[in-house]
C-alpha cells in the first residue's frame, strides 16, 4: 500500500462542510463561522482579499506519480499555476477562489488524498524520513508506519478539535531526519530483542518557548504505535491549554504539569484504550516495482556527472537509486509536474516523495533508468544545476500569503541566490555540500529556522520614525536522536542587508570548513561569536530620505508595515514595535533637557499597532491615539485635551500612564479595563450574546450552538431561537449533556427562546 485510507467518517464531514459551503455562498452562514469549519480541511484564507489555500496530506511525503498527475491538473485549473511543498512535506495550492474548494476536495478524496486535519487544531501531516525504504542507515522502513497512524488519526473524532495543532513524524534512525525530537510525538527505528519498535520523544517544537523534546520512552513496540499517540493526544485533548493559544501547544502542558505527572497521566489512558479496544494499527509494507539490476556496470556520462555527484545517492538496495531534486522555493509549475509525473509512471508507484526542507526525492530506480531523467529535471527547477546550497535554502510563504507573516523570507531567498550566482565562478561552494539556510517570517518557524544550520526569523525595526522588515540570527542546530540542539542566537541583521551578511559568513567559513566536522561545531568553537561580530556590520540603515529601499521588503511594491496582518499565534511582530517604541520613550524620559513634543509622540504611536494602526505623521498618530485610547475610556479624558494643546510637563504623565496600561495586556492585545469594561456591559444587559436560529434543522442547530458557545467565556450567557418539535426537543438535552446550563425555555412566537448559561 502507497498511501493512506480515508475513513467513511471524513467522507460524512465532506457533505456537511459542503452544505456550510454552500450557505456561505448564498450570505447565509456569517464568515467566522464558517472560518471554524474550512479551517480544520485545510483551506486557509491568503493575505490577498479573496483568495484561498488549500493544504493537501501527503504521509511520509509519499505520494505516486499518477496523484501527482492529479494535482498538476488542479493547480492549471484552480491554483496560480504551481503545486507548493511545504515544511512538512505535504503540498498546497494557492490563490484559490473560494467558489472552487470543493471540486478540489472531491477531486483530491478521489484519488486518496485528503486536507482534513490540515489545519486548525487537528493532527497535522504525519511526516517521515525522506530517506524511509533506502537509506543505507536506516533500522527499517518507518513509511508503512506514517501511512498506517495516519489512517487511524483520521478515524479518531477529537483528531480535529484539539487546543492546538498536533504533530507527529517518524526517523529510521539515529541521523533523525525526520525529525523526531522536534515534534510533540516523534518516533525513531528500533530493534530491541528481535523486534521492530521505536524510541519515543514527546513535547518537542519551535515557535514560542521552543523546545528539544523528551525522551518518553527507549522502546515501544511497533504494535504499540497508535495506543501510544492516540494517549498522547488524549492527554493534550483533556488538559491542554484552550484558553490561551499562545500557551497551548504539548510543551507547555509538560512543562506545567511535569514529566512524571504527564506519564502518569498517559498510562491511565493507554489503560483506558486497551479496554475499549480497536487500538492496534495494521502495518502493510509498501510494495515496490524493482528495475531489472542485471545490467552492464553502468558509467556515468561525463556531461552528467557534475549534477550526478551532488544529488544521486546509492540506495540500501543494491543496484538501486535514489536523487535528491531540489524545487527553488518549494514550487512546482504544474508543467514540469507533469512531465517528470509521465516520465516517472514507468517505474512503478513508490518512486516519489515530497520533503519538509520543500524538495523532493526520486528513488528505486536503476542508474540507466536515473541517468534518462537527467534532462528532464535541468528543466524541473532552476537549483537542479546549482551547488546543493542553493536547493538548500527553505523558506515559508511569510507575509506575501500568509496572514501572520511579518517579513518576506522568499524574497529573501531569490535575493541571496541572485548575489550568490554571481560569485559561483570565483567560490567553491559545492565544498559547502549538506549547508542548510531556513528563514522564516515570523518567529513562528513555518520555515524552521531553528534547524538550519545558518537561520532567520523577521522581526520589525524602526529608524526615525519609519518601520522597516529584518531579521533575527540564529546559527549552529545539530538533529540527532539524543543530541538535537537549536541553533543558538547569533545577531540582528536588516532584511536589505541579508544577501550580503549570507556572502560574508559563506566566505569565512569557506575558510574552515576543512578544519572541523561540522559547522555546529566551528560554531561551538567559537565561530558564533564570529557570525555575531559579522552582523554587527549588517543592523543599520541609512536614513529615509537618503535612501528608501531599506524600507521596502523583497517583492513589495508598498513600504514596509504591519498593517493587514491577521491576529493569529503570533504577535511578536506586534511586540517588536511596541518594544521599539517603550525602549526610545524610556531613553527620552531620561534625558535631562526634555523634548516633550517627542514624548508626546512616542506616548501616543507606542500602543497603535495593537488597534492594527501604523500611522506615521504626526497629526495621523494623535488622531488614532485619541480614537482608540481616550474616545474608549482606556486612558483619561484629559490626556486628549493635552495631546492638543502646550502641556509639556504633563506630557511625563501620559508616557508613565501608557507604560502602565502596557503592562496590564494580556497576550490576547487586550487590556485590564478593556476586559473590565466589557464585563461590565454584559452585566448590564439580560442576554450578552443572541442567535436566531429559527429555521435551523438538526443537527446542524446544535453545531451552530457549539460555535456559538464557543466565541463566549465560561459562566457567560447565550441566548438562542429554536423552532418548535425536533430543535426544542433535541438541542437543550444536548446541550445540557456537554455540562452547560439549560436556565430557561420560553415560548416566543411560533418558537421557543432557550437561555444558556456556559459551563
Amino acid at each position: 500500500m502507497s498511501h493512506y485510507i480515508i475513513p467513511q467518517m471524513v467522507y460524512d464531514d465532506l457533505e456537511v462542510f459542503k452544505k456550510n459551503h454552500a450557505e456561505f455562498l448564498a450570505g447565509t452562514l456569517d464568515e467566522l463561522t464558517f472560518k471554524t469549519m474550512r479551517v480544520p480541511f485545510g483551506v486557509y484564507e491568503q493575505r490577498e482579499a479573496n483568495t484561498f489555500m488549500v493544504r493537501i496530506k501527503l504521509a511520509g511525503g509519499i505520494l505516486t506519480p499518477t496523484q501527482l498527475l492529479s494535482l498538476a491538473d488542479l493547480a492549471e485549473k484552480y491554483a496560480h499555476e504551481a503545486i507548493h511543498i511545504t515544511t512538512r512535506g505535504g503540498a498546497q495550492l494557492h490563490y484559490v477562489k473560494i467558489e472552487d474548494i470543493i471540486d478540489i476536495i472531491t477531486t483530491l478524496h478521489s484519488i486518496g488524498l485528503s486536507g482534513r486535519g490540515g489545519g486548525g487544531n487537528t493532527v497535522r501531516n504525519i511526516m517521515a524520513d525522506p530517506l524511509a525504504g533506502t537509506a543505507p542507515d536506516e533500522v527499517f522502513d518507518v513509511s508503512p508506519y506514517a501511512l498506517a497512524l495516519t489512517t487511524k488519526m483520521l478515524e479518531q473524532k477529537d483528531s480535529f478539535a484539539l487546543p492546538r495543532k498536533f504533530k507527529i513524524t517518524f526517523s529510521g534512525s539515529e541521523a533523525d531526519r525526520g525529525y523526531a525530537t522536534i515534534h510533540d510525538v516523534g518516533f525513531i527505528a528500533k530493534i530491541e530483542n528481535g523486534l521492530k519498535g521505536f524510541k519515543l520523544f514527546v513535547a518537542g517544537g519551535m515557535g514560542a518557548k521552543s523546545r528539544v523534546g523528551s525522551k518518553f520512552l527507549d522502546f515501544v513496540p511497533e504494535s504499540e504505535v497508535f495506543l501510544y499517540a492516540q494517549a498522547i493526544k488524549q492527554v493534550f485533548d483533556q488538559n491542554g491549554n484552550r484558553k490561551n493559544k499562545h500557551a497551548a501547544r504539548l510543551r507547555f502542558l509538560i512543562e506545567e504539569l511535569g514529566m512524571d505527572e504527564f506519564r502518569r497521566l498517559v498510562n491511565v489512558e493507554i489503560e483506558a484504550l486497551k479496554a475499549k479496544g480497536d487500538w492496534e494499527m495494521p502495518i502493510v509494507e509498501i510494495e515496490r516495482t524493482q528495475g531489472d539490476t542485471t545490467h552492464e556496470p553502468f558509467t556515468v556520462p561525463e556531461n552528467i556527472k557534475k549534477w550526478w555527484n551532488r544529488y544521486v545517492y546509492a540506495q540500501k538496495q543494491a543496484g538501486l537509486y535514489g536523487c535528491k531534486v531540489p524545487v527553488h522555493l518549494g514550487d512546482v509549475h504544474f508543467e514540469n509536474a507533469r512531465a517528470l509525473a509521465n516520465a516517472l509512471l514507468p517505474f512503478g508507484e513508490d518512486v516519489l516523495r515530497f520533503t519538509g526542507d520543500q524538495n523532493l526525492y526520486i528513488r528505486n530506480l536503476t542508474a540507466p533508468q536515473m541517468a534518462s531523467l537527467h534532462d528532464i529535471l535541468q528543466n524541473f527547477s532552476k537549483d537542479v544545476s546549482k551547488p546543493t546550497l542553493f536547493g538548500d535554502m527553505v523558506a515559508c510563504t511569510g507575509a506575501a500569503t500568509c496572514q501572520l507573516g511579518i517579513a518576506r523570507p522568499r524574497g529573501a531567498v531569490d535575493a541571496i541566490q541572485k548575489r550568490l550566482n554571481k560569485l559561483m565562478d570565483e567560490r567553491d561552494y559545492d565544498a559547502l555540500q549538506g549547508f542548510k539556510i531556513h528563514l522564516s517570517g515570523c518567529p513562528n518557524s513555518c520555515g524552521k529556522h531553528l534547524i538550519g544550520d545558518l537561520g532567520f526569523f523577521g522581526k520589525v525595526q524602526r529608524n526615525e520614525g519609519y518601520s522597516y522588515p529584518a531579521y533575527n540570527v540564529v546559527a549552529g542546530s545539530r538533529t540527532s536522536g539524543d543530541g538535537s540542539v537549536y541553533a543558538q542566537k547569533a545577531g540582528d541583521v536588516a532584511a536589505f542587508h541579508v544577501p550580503a551578511f549570507v556572502e560574508e559568513v559563506l566566505d569565512t567559513w569557506l575558510l574552515h570548513v576543512k578544519a572541523y566536522k561540522s559547522f555546529a561545531d566551528w560554531i561551538d568553537d567559537g565561530g558564533l561569536a564570529i557570525i555575531t561580530e559579522i552582523s554587527k556590520k549588517y543592523v543599520d540603515i541609512p536614513s529615509f530620505k537618503e535612501d528608501k529601499n531599506p524600507y521596502f521588503d523583497y517583492d513589495a511594491v508598498e513600504l514596509f508595515s504591519l498593517k493587514g496582518r491577521g491576529m493569529g499565534e503570533c504577535s511578536a511582530g506586534m511586540y517588536d514595535l511596541i518594544e521599539a517604541d517603550k525602549k526610545a520613550l524610556k531613553e527620552v524620559l531620561e534625558k535631562e533637557e526634555k523634548d516633550y513634543e517627542l514624548i508626546r509622540l512616542l506616548s501616543a504611536r507606542m500602543l497603535l499597532v495593537t488597534r492594527g494602526e501604523d500611522a506615521r505623521d504626526k497629526a495621523g498618530v494623535l488622531k488614532a491615539f485619541k480614537t482608540h485610547f481616550i474616545d474608549t475610556t482606556l486612558l483619561n479624558a484629559y490626556f486628549g485635551t493635552m495631546l492638543e494643546g502646550d502641556a509639556d510637563e504633563k506630557s511625563i504623565e501620559l508616557a508613565e500612564e501608557v507604560i502602565k496600561l502596557y503592562d496590564t495586556m494580556d497576550n490576547t492585545l487586550k487590556f485590564a479595563k478593556e476586559k473590565e469594561l466589557a464585563a461590565a456591559e454584559v452585566k448590564e444587559e439580560k442576554s450578552a450574546h443572541f442567535k436566531d436560529l429559527s429555521g435551523v434543522a438538526c443537527p446542524m442547530n446544535f453545531v451552530k450552538t457549539k460555535m456559538e458557545l464557543a466565541k463566549i467565556g465560561s459562566g457567560e450567557v447565550l441566548e438562542i431561537l429554536l423552532d418548535d418539535g425536533a430543535p426544542i426537543d433535541n438541542v437543550p438535552k444536548s446541550v445540557a449533556g456537554e455540562g452547560h446550563k439549560v436556565e430557561a425555555t420560553t415560548k416566543e412566537g411560533n418558537g421557543w427562546r432557550v437561555r444558556i448559561v456556559k459551563k
